[in-house]
């Protein structure tokens, strides 16, 4: 009996602690902005240029209204993404003068990773 009830307390206080096993990270152009929408949901209130969301595994409508910085007009971008458990998926938004923006996958890193712990790893550019 002391078993079942020890592996019930194991299994009720690791339960949180898996909640979000899975991330999803957005990244703009210095000179833009961003809203995130998942599933109809907005995540950030304020206009960034790198937004990252722990989510659970599954589908998800990811809808990103941008500023393009050539044209200076918002686009609203929409993909549905698939999220596997233990990943962070990393999207680029990609621009280009005359045309409108497109949201590209990137890479995706493990959870636990140096990358999901700091996200300035993902901004480094060679020194010229």
């Amino acid at each position: 009996m002391k078993r079942v009830v020890m592996i019930c307390v194991l299994a009720g206080a690791l339960h949180p602690a898996m909640a979000y096993l899975s991330a999803i990270s957005i990244q703009t152009h210095k000179a833009s902005s961003m809203q995130v929408f998942i599933n109809g949901k907005l995540y950030n209130r304020n206009p960034e240029k790198f937004v990252r969301i722990r989510s659970n595994p599954g589908v998800y409508n990811l809808q990103v209204k941008v500023l393009n910085p050539y044209d200076k007009e918002w686009y609203m971008l929409r993909k549905q993404i698939h999220v596997e458990r233990g990943f962070e998926f990393f999207y680029r938004i990609a621009f280009s003068p005359g045309s409108r923006p497109r949201l590209i996958a990137v890479r995706q890193y493990p959870v636990y990773s140096r990358y999901f712990v700091n996200p300035d790893l993902y901004n480094r550019h060679p020194v010229g």
